[in-house]
């Protein structure tokens, strides 16, 4: 049963009938007029002047606009605000069509009381916006003043640290001169000990020597002074005997050349060193753009010191995500800003490395910088946000702009249109990229899906039959499916005409002639290669291969432009990679292809991720890249998607009756 909103709630018991049995303590606790909110007291006063008459005329204005004869044949004014408010045409901040109905009952007073109504409560809702982002603003300072009041604190602590290690490297220093001195006295005074010593013993033995040669010379007078034959041959042979004696020392001295010698082997320089000084080079991350769910971001790692990495080696940098998960980021150099040389230096370049972030869940990161065996040189949380819509409009209704149950949209590139499949209205609405409306036309029965030709002619599957529309809306062409489909779905063109269908009650795809002549019909129930189970969407690349969203094997088939099958690629799960009920489809220019699947069934008011209500993104090949949750603005029932040429997919979403715009590359 649909909940009734507080102010028929309270409409309502407001009429119900005092019994008896009430007390006074109960009659006092009813609202009274003054206590009800601006919007309900205006519906009161609207309830309380209508007359029988101006209940006929709002009856028949309703019914025009498209709420039912029946519904509101017998209906009270409140539960005709009821009926405005279920169907969106009225609400808080809301009251522009009920502005309209009052002017035409001619109660201009109240006309200008409920536009006052709907600026005040759109006011307040400004005031709370502007609230919230305020806070949000003043919480951004402050951790930004947190941040230079930390900065501030590490360069203080940097110049204290420095000037702390040049102190030491000074007392090191004269430790070691004070030692160098020392030792080189050292060395001196040895090197005097040894001359010393050997000084004394040469002059001894110089002494010995001169008083032989004096010996030698008294025995050589003695011989030629004496005039005894005997005696003189006993000095000839005492002479004999010394000079030979005189002849070996002089031999042995020779020998001893050299021997005095002293020498002295310096050690190498290169051998000295005083100390060794080590610095750990820091580093900083820096995300380059506000990192969001599914989407690339730049992030780069700076050295803060200049060329404290020399090598080829390049630091990765390793993210954790809130679920603990850790992944690698690759990182490749880049030229870094110079930095300032002093006086007498060169300049130096400070290293700079970069990378490719794509996140692929919201919430807080942490980002580490690991370089040659080391972890943690530097750390950054990031908070990662929702990839939620860039642009969301329409709401259920038939006017300009409003949808009904809408399948399917379609983007013309060259001419920057989307159009949309507007079902339960039957008609085609066009508006450019913007969401702003251009123009519609009719398609006389439901249209279900619908492409885009170059030349801006528009193919549109409508019940059984494909209808072509010139740019303009004027129907040119039509041919009958139903002699081959029991149940078409989604279509797609490729570049010479050729239509394709998808059937999920045959599991089949057909191709056509533009003419409607059937080409080739490929499919049947099953899981094998070219087997369906209701597939609904289809779309065709730049090469007019043919992309089939096979609904209930939870994958995806890729067929060439003549349906001969290529590869396949999905499967069933909760990972972000799997799939569950793929729905819409669409390939961008690069062949990337974007998938809404359109998940498991849920309440009225759920979707989300939570039920697998997401987008996905894939390479050609069928590899993964990313999935889009959009938490902040929950998918209900996804259908049609078609992307841009600037990395944008719309969304038909069947269940809020409107279309979104996405960022996905």
């Amino acid at each position: 049963m649909r909940r009734k909103p507080k102010f028929y709630t309270r409409l309502h018991n407001k009429q119900k009938p005092e019994t008896p049995s009430r007390t006074v303590s109960t009659l006092r606790s009813r609202p009274t007029m003054a206590e009800l909110s601006p919007l309900t007291r205006l519906f009161v006063k609207i309830s309380d002047s209508l007359s029988e008459e101006d209940l006929r005329n709002l009856r028949a204005i309703l019914a025009r606009e498209g709420l039912g004869q029946g519904k509101v044949e017998q209906a009270t004014p409140h539960e005709m605000f009821n009926m405005l408010e279920a169907d969106n045409r009225i609400g808080k901040g809301n009251l522009g069509f009920l502005v309209q109905v009052l002017r035409s009952l001619k109660k201009g007073k109240l006309a200008e009381e409920a536009e006052l109504v709907q600026q005040q409560e759109r006011r307040e809702e400004v005031e709370k916006v502007a609230a919230k982002y305020k806070a949000s603003v003043e919480a951004a300072i402050s951790k930004i003043t947190q941040k230079v009041e930390a900065l501030k604190s590490e360069i203080t602590a940097t110049a204290e640290n420095c000037e702390q290690v040049e102190k030491e490297i000074q007392q090191h220093y004269k430790r070691l001169i004070s030692k160098l001195q020392l030792e080189e006295q050292e060395m001196i005074t040895r090197v005097q000990r040894v001359n010393r010593d050997r000084e004394g013993e040469l002059k001894d033995k110089m002494e010995t020597e001169l008083k032989k040669t004096k010996e030698a010379e008294i025995s050589v007078q003695k011989m030629l002074d004496c005039k005894d034959d005997t005696e003189a041959l006993v000095l000839r042979q005492d002479m004999e005997e010394r000079f030979k004696k005189l002849s070996l020392q002089e031999s042995d001295d020779r020998s001893g050349e050299g021997l005095t010698k002293v020498t002295f082997q310096p050690c190498s320089l290169s051998q000295v060193s005083g100390g060794s000084l080590s610095v750990f080079a820091g580093f900083s991350i820096d995300v380059q753009e506000p990192a969001v769910e599914s989407l690339p971001c730049s992030v780069t790692v700076t050295t803060n010191k200049a060329d404290l990495t020399g090598g080829d080696v390049a630091p990765q940098i390793e993210v954790t995500s809130p679920q603990g998960k850790t992944t690698l980021i690759q990182t490749t150099a880049h030229t870094g800003p110079p930095l300032a040389a002093g006086k007498g230096q060169t300049s130096r370049v400070r290293r700079v490395w970069g990378g490719e972030w794509r996140p692929q869940e919201s919430g807080k990161h942490t980002l580490r910088v690991c370089m040659g065996g080391k972890k943690d040189l530097s750390s950054l949380t990031v908070d990662v946000g929702s990839n939620n819509p860039v642009l969301r409009f329409g709401q259920r209704g038939s006017q300009q702009g409003q949808f009904d149950g809408p399948r399917d949209v379609a983007v013309r590139g060259d001419r920057l249109y989307m159009y949309v499949a507007d079902t339960w209205n039957q008609r085609v609405q066009v508006f450019d990229l913007s969401g702003k409306f251009c123009s519609s036309f009719s398609t006389t029965t439901n249209p279900g899906s619908l492409a885009v030709q170059t030349n801006g002619t528009i193919v549109v599957r409508s019940l059984k039959e494909v209808k072509t529309f010139s740019p303009s809306g004027k129907l040119v062409h039509k041919f009958p499916l139903g002699e081959y489909c029991t149940d078409p779905y989604g279509l797609a063109v490729q570049r010479d005409g050729r239509v394709v269908i998808a059937d999920p009650d045959k599991h089949s795809i057909f191709l056509f002639e533009a003419d409607g002549t059937l080409v080739k019909q490929v499919g049947g129930q099953g899981q094998g290669e070219g087997q369906f189970d209701k597939p609904r969407f289809v779309c065709v690349d730049k090469e007019d291969n043919i992309i089939v969203a096979d609904k209930i094997n939870h994958r995806v088939q890729v067929f060439d432009k003549n349906l001969n099958f290529k590869h396949k690629f999905g499967q069933k799960g909760r990972q972000p990679q799997n799939m569950i009920g793929p729905n819409g489809v669409s390939a961008d220019s690069r062949g990337n292809i974007v998938l809404a699947n359109i998940g498991e069934k849920s309440g009225d008011d759920v979707g989300g991720i939570k039920h697998s209500k997401k987008l996905q993104v894939f390479r050609p090949d069928g590899t993964w890249v990313s999935t889009i949750s959009s938490d902040g603005d929950k998918l209900k029932r996804p259908h049609g998607v078609a992307v841009t040429e600037d990395g944008h997919v719309f969304v038909a979403d069947t269940g809020h009756n409107c279309i979104r715009k996405y960022r996905y590359m």
